[in-house]
């Protein structure tokens, strides 16, 4: 079998989300991006590890009252909604998931921030908004799908207002960069493929993506450490899913058909493969 590393399409990421998105929030809490725990003796809830990574990335942006915010895969729109009620801000929250959509239009309504929290399908290649659009752009866990981080970077650089932010996280390479043998390069690119996530870049890429959109490099934040607990929390909710239930997607179910341990066993300076928070902002002038 080849262990050529797969480009997922926006059409392969939007359909899996539309059949899987559910299960993965069941799996995390609620959310569908990693949780935040503060250390080893942390004993946090996924529901309640996921809230702390998403107000970290509100305040990151730090919106007010009136401010524009776009936010680039919106899932089924928890940490859209979140931000609206917490900041007053407005919303404008797209995703390449119909379903995605759908469910997340559903929850602004029941909490009552429909007028201010609107979630629609569109591309984060090809954003369907003018320029200056947005006072800030939230990415949580979104540009991991996409292969042409430049890109997505320059399309938000372009619908961000003069002096706008962006914050977003993504799952890297890190450290010193160690010769993978055939079977570990295989298992990396089926998980990378199963979860229809891009290939990894590096932590040290991320100033060049983003001074070639055009953006100014406020902080790169390495969270591995407060992150890694995600993975193993993840995969054993699949795992003892899995045990009594055939709905899992077949390849989701491949890569957790073994159970592993939940600790804290691996020191994150040992581990290759983290998660960042970027922060950057248009300037004010060209």
């Amino acid at each position: 079998m080849s262990t050529d590393f797969v480009l997922p399409t926006p059409e392969e990421v939007g359909a899996f989300y539309d059949r899987a998105n559910l299960l993965i929030t069941r799996f995390q809490g609620g959310n569908m991006h990693y949780g935040y725990w503060t250390g080893p003796d942390d004993d946090s809830s996924f529901e309640v590890a996921g809230q702390r990574l998403t107000d970290l990335l509100i305040d990151k942006l730090a919106p007010g009252a009136g401010d524009r915010v776009l936010d680039v895969g919106c899932g089924p729109g928890k940490p859209g909604v979140h931000l609206v009620r917490r900041t007053g801000a407005d919303l404008v929250g797209i995703s390449v998931s119909t379903r995605d959509v759908e469910l997340a239009n559903e929850r602004a309504h029941a909490e009552g921030v429909a007028d201010r929290a609107v979630f629609q399908v569109a591309d984060a290649t090809a954003l369907p908004f003018p320029p200056d659009s947005f006072d800030a752009v939230l990415m949580l866990e979104s540009i991991v799908h996409i292969p042409d981080r430049t890109r997505a970077l320059t399309q938000a650089a372009r619908v961000l207002r003069p002096g706008g932010r962006l914050a977003l996280t993504d799952f890297v390479l890190r450290g010193e960069i160690i010769e993978q043998d055939e079977e570990t390069r295989q298992a990396v690119a089926e998980a990378l493929a199963a979860w229809r996530a891009a290939p990894l870049v590096r932590v040290e890429d991320y100033p060049r993506f983003v001074a070639e959109a055009g953006l100014v490099l406020d902080e790169i934040v390495d969270i591995t450490a407060q992150t890694m607990r995600t993975y193993q929390q993840t995969h054993m909710a699949m795992h003892e899913y899995a045990k009594t239930h055939d709905d899992l997607p077949e390849d989701l179910a491949r890569l957790v058909a073994d159970p592993v341990d939940d600790g804290w066993d691996v020191e994150p300076d040992h581990v290759s493969e983290g998660v960042v928070v970027v922060v950057a902002h248009r300037p004010d002038a060209p």
